[in-house]
């Protein structure tokens, strides 16, 4: 397949996301959960309850784990206030920015109830976690928060037999940028499809020969 270059280097307009400023920022946050809000079926803290694994992670409303770097929804609270600061001898007007996201986390146990392994989960949990900053975030930029790490651990605690409560420690990093829609001039080459690879049939092939030997040389 051969194919000939549509046009030479040209100036093309894109539509893409200029990024004013990007902070990675790192939360953590401890919960105590009761044993309402978990809504387990198996009790942890029964006695006949052996090999007890906990383990947490954040989900969406219903349920679904949450992938890295996925984005999460935020609501700005209050109005950007600006901020004058001298950063490297230069005066930067910066903005306070206050958001709050809400995200869910899931409990979940697993181990022996006698001899009868068991796997119980909780329902998603809701967690408000207020955060706030300074950022190059003038108007007309939007927040766009994403999830890079999460580390989740669990604590059960029993009284006589009963789980009273579950504590849940997460530590959070989270890429924060301010970003708005523009429209860029760069100048670039169209690309061009690649050849599509097939299989070809090698040519025959004559297996050597002894010419020195046979047919000799011919004088």
């Amino acid at each position: 397949m051969s194919t000939k270059p549509l046009q030479a280097e040209e100036i093309l307009c894109i539509n893409t996301e200029k990024v004013y400023d990007w902070v990675v920022l790192q939360s953590s946050i401890n919960n105590t959960f009761t044993a309402a809000d978990l809504g387990f079926t198996v009790n942890p803290c029964d006695p006949t309850i052996s090999n007890l694994v906990t383990e947490c992670f954040i989900t969406d409303v219903n349920g679904i784990p949450l992938p890295l770097n996925g984005e999460v929804a935020v609501t700005e609270v209050g109005d950007r206030q600006d901020r004058v600061f001298v950063i490297d001898g230069t005066q930067v007007t910066l903005q306070n920015v206050s958001f709050l996201k809400t995200l869910y986390v899931v409990v979940e146990i697993s181990g022996l109830d006698g001899t009868q392994p068991f796997l119980d989960r909780s329902q998603p949990i809701p967690i408000e976690i207020p955060e706030s900053l300074f950022l190059c975030a003038p108007e007309g930029t939007d927040l766009v928060v994403r999830l890079t790490d999460v580390e989740c651990s669990v604590r059960v605690n029993c009284t006589a037999g009963a789980l009273t409560n579950v504590d849940v420690y997460l530590n959070l990093c989270q890429s924060v940028q301010a970003v708005t829609n523009v429209t860029v001039e760069v100048a670039a080459d169209f690309c061009q499809p690649r050849d599509i690879i097939t299989e070809q049939c090698p040519p025959p092939t004559i297996p050597p020969q002894c010419p020195i030997l046979f047919p000799g040389q011919s004088e």
